[in-house]
């Protein structure tokens, strides 16, 4: 699971990884409109491959099922190797775009288009004129207003972990917008946000090195605040569902497991298991991501312990 790759991180090593093309030279030009302390990009990841061991996150696939209701996913495929902790999101272009991590250029975040069962890298992302930054990890995408909004874990400090915000155009050229949340320790990952039905916003994530999932609100988006933690799972990822209530997708037992909440996120209940380790053939099925608007569940697929 994504542990495995914060571990690594925290040591200046991005996780994951795929066989996509060469990527471009790192460059240190462009000048972001809003320098943000903590979260501003300033060095590349290395783009020495990182396939060294198959009991490695750089190991991890890329999977994609079909689903009429985001409750339960069927027709499996696997369409990207050596790539992990996958995030999907309609791209400006009308496209379907999946961020990952990619280990055959240093574990930096590519992004790749979704066809059918057919992804196909893109390129590495570049955030404030860095191409391929060094301490990004666990993206997660959504389409806000035209650009695409990222929520990722900044892992550059050992002591204190944050979650930053970036916006792209494009969904490749991105600029640092905001720092979302601070946490002491070290050992928060995964964010995921989603705006809910009476306009505030509502994020989830991976709490005390996967231990449980924390969760936190805000305003406008961009700022937010804990309130509650919960032991339903980890690595989690949120859905609004038509009605107004929300949706948790959660890890655990080796699947993909669901939860409902009809309280703004305050309490959830148990819904069921949306796609299962053995319907795939590994060992682990987890980092789910739901496209409402193509019925399409991407997720990452491993059998590295």
């Amino acid at each position: 699971m994504r542990v495995i790759g914060v571990v690594l991180m925290l040591v200046g090593v991005m996780a994951c990884g795929s066989s996509s093309p060469t990527a471009p030279a790192p460059s240190s030009t462009g000048t972001p409109s809003i320098v943000v302390a903590g979260c501003t990009q300033t060095s590349a990841a290395p783009t020495t491959p990182l396939l060294s061991s198959p009991q490695s996150p750089y190991y991890d696939q890329i999977g994609v099922a079909r689903t009429s209701d985001g409750a339960s996913a069927t027709g499996f495929a696997e369409v990207l190797a050596h790539a992990s902790a996958p995030d999907a999101t309609r791209l400006p272009d009308g496209s379907l775009g999946v961020y990952y991590h990619n280990g055959s250029t240093g574990g930096s975040i590519w992004m790749g288009r979704l066809t059918g069962s057919s992804l196909t890298p893109v390129s590495m992302i570049t955030v404030d004129g860095i191409a391929g930054p060094r301490w990004m990890a666990d993206p997660n995408t959504d389409l806000v207003n035209g650009r695409v909004r990222m929520f990722y874990m900044d892992a550059e400090s050992s002591s204190v972990r944050r979650f930053c915000v970036a916006e792209s155009a494009d969904g490749i050229t991105f600029t640092t917008r905001a720092l979302a949340i601070e946490f002491s320790g070290g050992s928060e990952a995964d964010p995921t946000v989603v705006q809910l039905t009476d306009g505030t916003w509502l994020m989830a994530f991976s709490r005390a090195n996967h231990t449980g999932i924390g969760f936190a609100r805000s305003s406008d988006g961009l700022s937010f605040t804990a309130f509650a933690t919960s032991s339903i799972g980890v690595v989690p990822e949120l859905a609004v569902l038509p009605d107004g209530r929300v949706r948790l997708y959660v890890c655990g037992g080796g699947s993909v497991n669901s939860y409902l909440s009809s309280d703004r996120g305050t309490t959830w209940s148990q819904e069921g298991t949306v796609i299962s380790r053995t319907a795939t053939g590994r060992a682990i099925v987890c980092d789910p991501t739901f496209v409402p608007s193509d019925g399409v569940f991407v997720f990452k697929t491993t059998d590295a312990m």
